[in-house]
Formats: C-alpha cells, structure tokens, sequence
C-alpha cells in the first residue's frame, strides 16, 4: 500500500489549515473528565510506534457488545465489498487531496458525490486499501437510513461501534478506559450517556495515532451536527474521511475535499470493469460489449446505481437485438428507472417490509411473508414463494438477506404519496405499512395453536421477529384510522385469553419478561406481559372491558403493576391503579413495585405509588426492600422521598444486607451520608459484602470508607465474601484503602474469607506495594491458607518481584501448602524458570516430595517444560525419584511424548521405565520392559492401547511378558480388544497371549471386545472391527457364556 504511511515528521507539526469547526474544540477535552484517574493504567506510546502495549484489562467481550450495542458496519462493508469489481474505486489513490490525507497531519477529508454516484463502493476500497498495511489502524462506519430502528442513522450509535472497534479485542481485553466506564456503570447494567461515550471515544483514540477513521453516506445521518461536534475532538487523534451527496451540511472546516463529478474519476474504467464482471457469462462480441459501455456511462451522469439498475434489466436480454433495444429505451433517471420497476412488481407487500422492518429479514422470513393474505387473515403454507431473484428495487446478499437494493430505493418509496402518477399505481406510507406488517405478524402467531411448539416453530422462520416486533409496528399506527382497528382487533385475538395456545406459545417464542423465552409457561396475567408504553390502549380496552384480572400474579415482575413500574411507564402505572391494582401485591423479581419504580430511581412512579399507600417497609425481592433498592441505584432524592416517608433505614435483608451497604457498594458518598444522619447501623452485618466498610473497600471509594471510619465503623468486622475490610481492599488493589484501614488499627493477621488473608489476597492480585506494606506492619509471611503461603500464592500467579519480596522476608521457602504442594512445585509446573531459580537460590528442596505429581521434577517433565528439567537436574534433583502419578520423571515424559526431555534424563542415568511410543529409545538404555508401575500396568499394555503396533512389536522381541498382569485393563490383550486393533490382538495371540486371563475393568479379554462394540454401536466400521475380534477370540477357544 503506497498511501497510508505517515510521514514520522508529522509528531508535534502543528495544523496550517483551516478547521474552522475543529478549532476551539479542545475545551470537551478528555483531561477534565472523569477518566484522568486512569491515565496511569496503562502506556502512552509515540505516535509512531506502531505496537499498543497498553495494560488491556481482560473481561468477556460478549458482555461489552451486549452493553453497548453498538450497530455493526460490518455489514455494509462486506455487502460493498461483494458488488464491486477489481480496480473499481482505485482512481482515487492518484488524488493529490488523498495522498496528503493519509501523510497527515490528521485532518479531514470530504468526498461528494450525487445520489447513486457510487460513494460506499469507494468507501469500502478505501477501508480495504487501508486494512492491508498491519501498521495502520482502520475504523469504519457506514450511516444507513434503510436502518428503521435508527441506530444507524444517529450519533449515539456511531460512538458505540467506535467504542467497540477501538476499545475492545476480538480475543478478549477491554481498554482500561472503557473497563473503568463499564465498571461505574454497575458491570454493564447501566447504559452510558452519549457524552459519557464522546469523552470514553476522546481517552482511548489518543492512544491509537496513527489511525484512520471512514464514514460513509454522511447525508443519511439525522444528526450530522452532532457527529461533528464529536469528531471535532478527534482533530488531533485521527486522520477522518467523510463521504456525503453534495446536499449535506457542509459548513464545517475540512482539509481536502474531493467532488466525484470533477475530480479525476475514471467512470468510464469504473463501469467496464464492472459490466465485464456482470456480464462474463453472455460471451458478448467485443463492439456489442463496447457499445453497452458507452451508452450507459453517457446515460448515468455519473450515477454508478444507474448502471446496476439497466444490467439487471440487460442481463434478462436473450439476442444482441434484444441487448439494443433496450439501449435504445433505457430510463433517463433513478426515479423513472424505479417507477419502471415498481410497476413490474407483483407484491407492494414485500416492498413495505423491506422499507420498514425493524431487523433484517432473511430469505426465509420472506417466503412467509408472502404466504400470508391478510384479506382472508390467514396463512397459508402453500402459498410460499421460494424464488426471491436480486431485481432492481430488491437485492439478495451473500447472507441470503433480502434488502432494499440501495438506500436511493426507500426514499423514492416514502416519496410516492407526493407523486399523483405513481399514487395510481401504489400506495405506501409509513402508516399502512406499519398496520400491513403488525397485521402479518399477528396473523403469523395466530397459526401456533398447538401444544408442542417444540417440535415445529423453528420451521417457521418468521416467528421471532413476529413475536417480538409486532408491539413496536402497532406503536407506530394512528389509532383513528381504520387499518389500526383491524391491527388492534388481531391483537386482542391475541391476548385477551391467556390460557390460550396461540398467547402460550407466543410468550414461548418471546417473552418480554422471561430470562428464558422458551421455558414452560404457566398461564398467568397478561398485562403484566403487554403493560408497556408500546401497548397501553390495549391494556387500557383489556381493563375497561374486564377482560383481564389486574391483580393476577405470575411471570418475572409477579403483576401488571410491577411490570408497569420497571419500564417506567407512569401512565400505565396510574392506569393500573385506577382499576385498583393492589400496591402492595407481592411477588416478581423485586417483591413489590415500590421496590421495582425504586430501582429504577423513578422518583414520579415512587412518589405516585406512596401516594397510593405503597408499604414503605415491606420486604422481599432482589434488594429486600425498596430503600436499599434506590440506594443501589444512586438515586439520592428517591432515598430522600422513601427517608420522609419513614423507611427503615436499617430494615434488613437483600442482596446486601442493608441500605447503607447498597449504597456503600457503589461508593456513593452522599447517599452514605444521607443514611448516616438518618442514624443508620454503621456495623450491621449480612449481604455479600458483610458490612458497609467492606463493600466501601471493595470499591475503593477513600471517601466513603473515611466516612463509615468517622461514624465508628469496626476496622476488623468479619464476614462476607472477603471475611474483612482490610482482605477486601487487598484483593481489589486499592492502597490508598489499605494503608487508611492500616492506620486505624486494622489486624494485619486476621484469617478468613475467600483469600485467607490480606497477604494472599495482596498475593493473588499481583499488588507489591501492597504486599510490602502489609509486611511492614508485622503480616505473617508464612501464615498457612487454604491456597498455602503468600509464597506458593506468588508462584502461582507468576510474579517474580512479589516472590523476591517474600524470601526476603524470610518466607519458608520448602513450606508445604494445598494437596502437599511447595512453591517449587507450582513454579515447575507453570515453566517459570526465573521463580524456579530464584527458589532454588533461596533453599528450595529440589526432591522435595508431596502432590499428586510426586516432586518438582515429575512435574515439569510432564507439563513439557524442557529448561526447567534442566535447572533442577543442574540442582541434583533426584532423576529416579519414585512416587506421584506417573512414578516417575522419565515415565511422565515418556506419557506426553517429549523425546527431548526424555533424552536428557536418560543422561543423567533414569532408570528406564517408561509408556508409550518413547519405548524404542528406552530399550537401547536396557529397560525392565516388564516392570510394572503406573495406570497402565506395564509398557506392553500402554502400546497396546494406544494402538502402537511397532512398539508391541519391540517389546516383545525384547522379551516382554505378554501375559503380565495388572492396571486398568489388566493385560495387554483386554487392552487391545476394547480398542479394536485386530492386527495388534492377532499378534499377541500369535506370542500365546492367554484369552482366559481374568482381571482388569472388563474381566477377559472377550468382554472387553463385546463392550468395546456395544460403546461404537452407532458407528458401523467400529462394530464391524469389534464383531471381528469378538470372532478371532472365539476361534482361539476363548470363555463361553454360560
């Protein structure tokens, strides 16, 4: 790639352009947020070092998408990428605007085009040029109006996927950065704001220079002024590429600016690179191909979407005549091209799908579609359409999604009620669209009148996204109209019995309020399933009609009314009281729904349901009441609102245990102070955390833990997880909380919890300031655990410096931790060579004997760790040491195959006794080839059941034993029986092995054959093996059954 280099002069060149709207920008920086206090989590490099070594902190990356959910833009580029041809696009590398783009400095670079000119296929070669040089970093991101939940039409979820392209890895690791913002926001369970997302995009883009950042179709963005406002305070990070008609707003400062229609675009190569792809299969004279060319680039005026149009319409031509006639009539513009189209179309159906469905819809999902009349509301299976061709308004992708071929085709549709002459030939609006899709959904669902939806909904490829998005299309219909009456008339069909299979297998398929959509239903109100700001005239007419019980119970919020105040819905919350709902029902994932609006910090639903005599003070649900329910949530004045109407502020029970722990747990100082002058218990015991201090610790909040300290919190209170503070903060690697816990006496020496110690907890988490100040405040170095010593803690976790720190503080180094386990052993294990050398320097036993593995030795011989058996035999360890799982070093090499390190202890003089396929290099250092020993009895049984024929062979022309018995198979021919070797049990046989042998887990050899072919009957080679060995040991005169 020649272009994207830049230029190592660039760090430090100031700007000599104008930006006007970049300029001035640098006030939203970064450095006055809240993310300066990560700032040292990880390395700033140089501009041009290309390698990101900053501290990635690891966490699930499905949980990170699920929390974002950002739009994909990947799917547009890959769509971009499966139309273009090779070369198309290419011209513009030679722009002189280009190639100062990418050598920097960073700065924006605007490419306009008119509708249809082809700018996301020049996008997608930009990306594609980019993404192949590893030094550079390439983002991307594609607004798209066909998108009808909008996400990709907004500046919110331009951050979101920019966040999740920048921030995140694909194997796994956030930035630290957006670790901290998914940690404030109670472990992703809070959404972020969209400024929060700007300044997070600010904190991680500084440290990706250089880098790349493309936007396409800037014009299908509602809110362009707003993506602008954020990009400008990337002026500085990323080098910016903007495609738009020549119709978006463009006032903003740019750096380079290229006009499709007057820069050195090479349409005319564009479209014969293309019509040649496209038409390859017609074999076409070269003057006919020639004036194909020609005629449509003079008749696209620069359109690229044009000339995809009129091959379609090519490609159904028979004859060259038939080729140029069409020529000779080809549409003068988009608009004729796509009233030509629509007025071949057979279905309008399909064309307001596409326009206004909520998700993609595969081609499966249109074939249903098809197959349903909404004039006999009816769905008829036979009428399945399974020819779904690409067309000019349609378009089918190399996922077998159908699509409006281009976003040109929806606003021509969403145009057509302005347009006399083409209203005669189709009607389409939002609305009737809307009403046409609810309807079809409806009607989908209504066929699912059978029990066992189990056994036939997944062949039924409409069924999720009819289940789950016919709410969201009867929202956006107009109650007065007459196509919403037949919506609503579908719907309460529906709903209004819910002991019907229609409504069962509904809830079944997608369950607003289930964690498992497909669990057993039990039928139970259905307000509580439809209560939500999408469905209120529906609850409201289920309601006024008694058709529906509002206190009934079931489902995860229990009733209607708590329902109603999860999702915030203060209308339908007051529509549910006014048909006297009880607002104290129990029941549902938070007890009650106080407790639920309260969680919410919903402080209108709260205050309107204690008006309604909500019991403050009940208990039960996920926070037991709904105090610490609002604490939890950080919602002060919703604290406030239940504190003046008398919650107990030291009401227990709960996820933890008491307000003053919700609160503390989320290091809400004010609300912790709020709850301490309404005399809350500072020492209460219970929830996870034990008590408030503890959970203040584990936040890491100085100023809380200062607070609960000054209300004479107890330093050394025990219980949950962490057993006590001080454990707690050791664990999370909070200092600043060690050394204040420290200073107010806390015991050093106290044991429990889930680490035993502060010292292990110090250990485990890798602090080694923290170490060494819990050292000096006279922690015992040697204090035994449930994980072992501080020491084998370091060890385990591979950290050298805090290994060095503890021997120096006279750690007893050959001290024996969990299952008999030493230091050595651990570090063995893991081929840490420098811990093995620094514990060999400070006195460590070498044969030191206990674990399952026996010693140091054994172990690093069967974890394959070469060096390591190196230093310990330089060390004298003990080359012939018995015990462990294997017995010994060269037996636990012999098993993982490692010919290396078995060759270096047969140097220093093992005693050859080892399994396996190492046998041959055993016998030429004269091995007992029958000396017994480990699971396997003998190495003659080891081969026999690892199918190693040549080495059976070895064995017993070295005089093996082929009768020795023992291990798990007893002999070698019950070994090979179960296995199904005929050629090995022929060979035993053939050296008067004894079939009648009894002993090993199958008794004889017959029944280890019979076993072994009843284990694979459903693999038919395997049975025909097995029945052949069963057959050879028959003929050897073997046991009969009796």
């Amino acid at each position: 790639m020649k272009h994207t280099q830049r230029v190592s002069e660039s760090e430090g060149l100031e700007e000599n352009v104008n930006l006007s709207m970049f300029s001035g920008a640098s006030n939203l920086s970064v450095h006055d947020s809240t993310f300066t206090n990560v700032a040292g989590d990880y390395n700033i490099i140089t501009k041009n070092n290309y390698n990101y070594n900053y501290n990635w902190k690891p966490i699930n990356i499905v949980e990170i998408r699920n929390w974002l959910k950002a739009p994909d833009p990947s799917t547009n580029f890959v769509s971009a990428c499966d139309k273009k041809t090779s070369g198309t696009g290419e011209w513009i590398f030679s722009q002189q605007e280009y190639i100062q783009w990418c050598q920097g400095p960073a700065g924006l670079l605007w490419i306009q085009g008119k509708v249809g000119s082809g700018k996301t296929i020049l996008s997608s070669t930009i990306i594609e040029n980019l993404k192949a040089n590893p030094a550079v970093k390439c983002y991307y991101y594609y607004f798209d109006n066909r998108d009808n939940l909008k996400t990709k039409t907004n500046a919110r979820g331009l951050l979101q996927s920019l966040l999740l392209q920048m921030a995140t890895r694909t194997e796994g690791g956030a930035h630290p950065a957006l670790h901290e913002l998914y940690t404030t926001h109670k472990q992703g369970s809070m959404e972020p704001t969209t400024k929060e997302l700007s300044s997070m995009l600010v904190a991680v883009a500084k440290d990706l220079s250089p880098a790349f950042l493309i936007l396409d179709a800037m014009d299908e963005c509602s809110e362009a002024n707003d993506v602008f406002k954020h990009l400008a305070l990337l002026k500085d990070k990323l080098c910016i590429a903007v495609t738009s008609r020549y119709n978006a707003e463009s006032s903003y400062g740019v750096s380079w600016s290229i006009h499709l229609d007057q820069a050195g675009r090479d349409f005319h190569r564009d479209v014969s690179s293309y019509l040649k792809d496209k038409l390859s299969h017609r074999q076409l004279k070269p003057d006919l191909f020639t004036e194909i060319v020609n005629s449509l680039t003079k008749g696209a005026q620069g359109q690229f979407r044009w000339v995809d149009c009129q091959v379609t319409v090519l490609q159904r031509c028979a004859t060259p005549k038939a080729i140029r006639d069409a020529l000779k009539k080809l549409p003068k513009t988009l608009e004729e091209t796509y009233t030509v189209a629509i007025e071949r179309l057979k279905t309008i159906q399909l064309l307001m799908w596409l326009a206004y469905a909520f998700k993609p819809l595969s081609i499966a999902a249109v074939t249903e579609i098809l197959a349903v009349d909404l004039d006999a509301q009816e769905f008829d299976p036979d009428a399945r359409t399974y020819d779904i061709l690409d067309s000019t308004l349609i378009t089918v992708n190399g996922e077998k999604v159908v699509q409006l071929a281009h976003n040109s085709v929806k606003e021509f549709l969403t145009q057509i009620q302005g347009q006399n002459y083409l209203r005669k030939l189709v009607e389409i609006n939002e609305h009737l669209a809307h009403s046409t899709i609810c309807q079809t959904c409806l009607i989908y669902l209504l066929q699912f009148d059978s029990e066992k939806i189990y056994n036939f909904w997944w062949d039924y490829p409409l069924a999720e996204y009819a289940a789950e998005y016919w709410p969201l299309h009867m929202e956006r219909l107009q109650t007065e109209l007459p196509e919403s009456e037949h919506a609503k008339n579908l719907a309460l069909a529906l709903v209004k019995d819910s002991s019907a299979m229609q409504f069962v297998n509904w809830i079944r398929i997608h369950a607003p309020d289930q964690e498992d959509s497909y669990e057993a239903y039990k039928p139970s109100l259905h307000p509580s399933k439809i209560s939500t700001p999408l469905l209120q005239s529906l609850t409201e007419y289920l309601l006024v009609g008694n058709m529906a019980d509002v206190n009934a119970k079931g489902g995860r919020y229990g009733n209607a009314l708590q329902a109603g105040a999860i999702q915030g819905n203060k209308d339908i919350v007051q529509l549910l009281l006014a048909h006297k709902a009880d607002v104290n029902a129990q029941g549902g994932e938070y007890g009650n729904a106080l407790q639920a609006a309260s969680s919410k910090g919903d402080k209108s639903i709260v205050q309107l349901l204690l008006e309604h005599r909500a019991d403050v003070n009940v208990q039960g649900g996920k926070y037991g009441n709904a105090l610490q329910a609002a604490a939890c949530d950080g919602s002060k004045g919703t604290v406030q609102i239940l504190l003046e109407n008398n919650a107990d502020v030291n009401a227990q029970g709960g996820q933890y245990g008491s307000a003053l722990q919700a609160a503390a747990s989320q290091g809400d100082k004010d609300i912790v102070q709020l709850l301490l002058e309404h005399k809350a218990d500072v020492n209460a015991q219970g929830g996870v955390y034990g008590n408030a201090l503890q959970a203040a610790a584990i936040k890491g909040n100085k100023d809380t833990a200062q607070l609960l300290l000054e209300h004479r919190a107890d330093v050394n209170a025990q219980g949950g997880v962490y057993g006590n503070a001080l454990q707690a903060a050791a664990i999370k690697g909070n200092k600043d909380i060690v050394q204040l816990l420290l200073e107010m006496n806390a015991d050093v020496t106290v044991q429990g919890g889930r680490y035993w110690s502060a010292l292990h907890a110090a250990a485990y988490q890798g602090g080694k300031d923290i170490v060494q100040l819990l050292l000096e405040h006279k922690a015992d170095v040697n204090l035994q655990g449930k994980y072992g010593s501080a020491l084998q803690v370091a060890t385990y976790r591979r950290n050298t410096d805090i290994v060095r720190l503890l021997l120096e503080n006279k750690a007893d180094v050959n001290l024996q931790g969990e299952r008999c386990v030493y230091a050595l052993q651990a570090a063995a294990c893991d081929g840490m060579k420098d811990i093995v050398q620094i514990l060999l320097e400070h006195g460590a036993d070498v044969n030191a004997q206990g674990g399952t593995h026996g010693n140091a030795l054994q172990v690093a011989a069967l974890e394959g760790n070469l060096h390591i058996v190196q230093v310990l035999l330089e060390h004298k360890a003990d080359v012939n040491a018995q015990g462990g799982e294997y017995g010994s070093a060269l037996q636990a090499a012999s098993r993982t195959g490692r010919m290396d390190i078995v060759q270096l202890l047969l140097e220093h003089k093992a005693d050859v006794n080892a399994q396996g396929e190492r046998m041959g290099l055993l016998l030429e250092h004269k091995a007992d080839v029958n000396m017994p020993g480990g699971c396997y009895g003998n190495a003659l049984q080891a081969a026999a059941l690892q199918r190693k024929k040549d080495i059976v062979q070895l064995l017993l022309e070295h005089r093996a034993d082929v009768n020795m018995q023992g291990g798990y198979y007893g002999t070698a021919l019950q070994a090979a029986s179960f296995q199904g070797t005929e050629d090995i049990v022929q060979l035993l046989l053939k050296h008067k092995a004894d079939i009648n042998l009894q002993g090993g887990e199958f008794r004889n050899a017959l029944q280890a054959a019979a076993y072994g072919r009843n284990k694979h009957k459903k693999k038919k080679k395997k049975k025909k093996k097995k029945q052949k060995i069963v057959q050879l040991l028959l003929e050897h005169k073997t046991l009969q059954y009796h």
